[in-house]
């Protein structure tokens, strides 16, 4: 009788230990402007539902991005009343000349609200379904402030300081050619859905093994302008339960850029892969923090005065809150690791999820 409870109680103590519902790596996605048209790299949570079992999810994230070619550091823009440098369109075109040897010129300054619907169901008990159907706001936001307070702790960005706060203005020149410009904000854009497919190969006490598919279909354009194609991506998920109170994620794609509109295929955007590594920690039943590292290769191919050709190393560090056995929210805080100028330079997200 002994032995039979004090089993009983050792079963009942790591169940209390156990999260509500295991989670998963977190969906990470790329925010940087350039970004937006095409598919990026997502981490999949290579555990299936269960036959007939719903997750569902509403993510938002505000993604501040301030990012320019080094040669607009060189031009003396126009400056408001408080000093700070206000870019123009009538500053862009009356400088073409001057950059009609640089194969790609740009300046990005946005704020990007991105809310993200997001449903799995499955299919049965080694394949899900999925889809992602994300809607966006282009403003300035509110993050500015905050971003310029941090960067003098002694991270400084050169110009976050000098540039007028919360504005909307995005630049693309090529060879002396004005391509886009905008500088209104956009409300309520629908952007491309994604549509995925997760199968379980391995199952093992410790290990998980899943390979995964995505397709973008090309239904919308971003900033009303750029389409891309059939976006697609092949990758592999993984978990690895090292011990009782941490679990890890690992995983990684290969994603396909077709050719789109003329305006999306002449920004040059070559296929890729991204990566992903997750820890997450579960010593407490209902709260769970985690990390995880989000790697993606360069988009672009090189070319002078830009580096969309190297490739970004991202954190995205947060904490899931099981609030109910049927409701999850997760805060997450999202920050480039290499600087190279082809990512949003910080993210602040929450999301709440509901199991069925």
């Amino acid at each position: 009788m002994r032995r039979a409870a004090l089993v009983f109680l050792t079963v009942l103590g790591l169940a209390a230990e156990e999260p509500l519902h295991e989670m998963g790596p977190f969906p990470t996605r790329e925010m940087f402007p350039l970004y937006l048209p095409t598919l990026a790299y997502q981490p999949v949570d290579p555990v299936p539902l269960g036959r007939g079992h719903w997750r569902w999810a509403l993510n938002w994230i505000e993604a501040n991005t301030f990012q320019f070619s080094d040669i607009l550091a060189q031009e003396g823009a126009m400056k408001d009343a408080t000093g700070r440098l206000v870019i123009t369109r009538d500053f862009v075109q009356a400088n073409l000349a001057k950059w009609k040897d640089v194969p790609v010129l740009y300046f990005f300054d946005e704020e990007i609200a991105r809310f993200e619907l997001q449903g799995r169901f499955g299919l049965s008990d080694n394949t899900d379904l999925w889809f992602f159907l994300p809607i966006q706001n282009h403003t300035g936001g509110f993050l500015d402030p905050l971003i310029e307070d941090f960067h003098r702790i002694g991270f400084e960005q050169f110009g976050r300081d000098r540039v007028l706060q919360n504005q909307v203005t995005l630049v693309v020149a090529q060879y002396g050619k004005l391509v886009f410009y905008s500088d209104q904000r956009i409300l309520g854009k629908t952007q491309d859905p994604v549509l995925g497919l997760t199968h379980r190969f391995l199952q093992t006490p410790a290990w998980t093994l899943s390979a995964t598919f995505s397709l973008k279909p090309p239904l919308t354009h971003t900033y009303d302008v750029y389409q891309s194609g059939w976006d697609q991506s092949y990758g592999v998920t993984v978990r690895w339960l090292a011990a009782p109170r941490h679990a890890f994620y690992f995983g990684g794609a290969f994603v396909q850029r077709p050719h789109g509109s003329p305006e999306y295929t002449a920004i040059g955007f070559r296929d890729g892969v991204g990566l992903h590594a997750t820890w997450e920690y579960w010593k407490w039943r209902t709260v769970q923090p985690f990390l995880q590292l989000y790697w993606q290769s360069g988009y672009l191919h090189p070319q002078p005065y830009q580096h969309f050709d190297e490739p970004s190393l991202q954190h995205d560090l947060g904490i899931h809150w099981h609030w109910t056995p049927h409701t999850t929210f997760t805060f997450h805080y999202m920050n480039n690791i290499t600087h190279n100028g082809n990512t949003a330079d910080m993210g602040l997200g929450a999301s709440l999820t509901a199991h069925f």
